[in-house]
């Protein structure tokens, strides 16, 4: 089986970020994600439509950030794998300082993430434990590395790293566990 690869970056970003282009030259057969981050049922509807037609090739999800919330919710979803990044998985919380006009950094895009929004996010909970790894530098500024031994300890395969921010610096050991993920999908029975 040849597993689709999708990366859902993070709030404000999209597929023009440096991650996005390092994860692409690392995975040439990635598909990097473009949705709206700002209202979650629209960012849902995108996501899905963009994953759906690829279920029967079991792909495998990587995010960052908001991006690691929306991956492991459609893995949870879908019954696939997943590897998160400083993922934010209460973005009701997370993104409350962002409330207002905002706008995406690589594309120029400009909108809205108003409180109702925010609100929106208790729609989309976990409905399971798929196969997954999560990798939180210590240095994450915006999301503490607690709230992923909070949310992840003996759930997934939970990896602190020293450093870093909340751009997340470790891309060469990601690159690592996502191929280490890839392996074990496409091993699978």
């Amino acid at each position: 089986m040849n597993n689709t690869l999708f990366y859902l970056p993070g709030f404000n970003s999209g597929p023009q970020s440096e991650k996005s282009a390092q994860l692409k030259h690392a995975f040439p057969q990635l598909i990097v994600a473009d949705y709206n981050t700002w209202d979650p049922d629209q960012g849902f509807q995108t996501l899905e439509a963009l994953v759906t037609p690829h279920l029967d090739r079991k792909p495998v999800l990587i995010g960052s950030s908001l991006g690691g919330f929306w991956s492991y919710y459609l893995a949870c979803r879908h019954s696939l794998s997943c590897v998160l990044l400083n993922p934010c998985m209460a973005p009701e919380n997370t993104l409350r300082p962002y409330i207002g006009a905002v706008q995406n950094r690589y594309s120029g895009a400009t909108g809205w993430l108003h409180e109702e929004d925010l609100q929106k996010y208790a729609r989309y909970r976990f409905p399971g434990r798929p196969p997954c790894t999560v990798l939180h530098e210590k240095g994450d500024e915006l999301i503490p590395y607690q709230e992923s031994i909070t949310n992840f300890e003996h759930k997934a395969e939970l990896i602190l790293l020293e450093g870093g921010s909340h751009r997340f610096e470790s891309v060469p050991r990601a690159i690592e566990e996502i191929q280490k993920m890839l392996d074990m999908c496409l091993n699978a029975p």
